[in-house]
C-alpha cells in the first residue's frame, strides 16, 4: 500500500474515513503549525498532506511517539482501521 500510494506519482485524496481519522486526532493535538505551547506530537504538517487514499503516514516527534502512536493506534481501532507501525514492524491494537 505504501508503494501504491505514498511512493506513487498519482496523487490519491484521502478517503472520508482517513480524513475522519486525521480530523479526529487534531481534535487531540494541534497542527505543528498551530503548536504555541509546543503539545503535538506531530513532526509534519499539515497532517492531512500525509494521507494518501486508504492510509496515512505520518512522522512523530521522538519525545512524544509513545503516547501519540498509543493514541492514534487505539483511535484507529475504534474507527476500524488498522494500524501499522513501522517501528515495530506490525500491526498495533493498543
Amino acid at each position: 500500500m505504501y508503494e501504491r500510494y505514498v511512493e506513487s506519482d498519482v496523487k490519491h485524496a484521502p478517503t472520508p474515513l482517513i480524513t475522519k481519522y486525521v480530523a479526529a486526532l487534531l481534535d487531540r493535538w494541534p497542527e505543528l503549525s498551530e503548536d504555541e505551547d509546543d503539545t503535538s506530537p506531530w513532526s509534519a504538517g499539515p497532517l492531512i498532506r500525509a494521507a494518501r487514499g486508504p492510509l496515512i503516514y505520518f512522522p512523530m516527534r521522538y519525545s512524544m511517539a509513545d503516547e501519540a502512536s498509543a493514541f492514534a493506534a487505539q483511535l484507529a481501532t475504534s474507527m476500524g482501521l488498522v494500524c501499522f507501525d513501522p517501528q515495530i514492524n506490525g500491526l498495533r491494537t493498543e
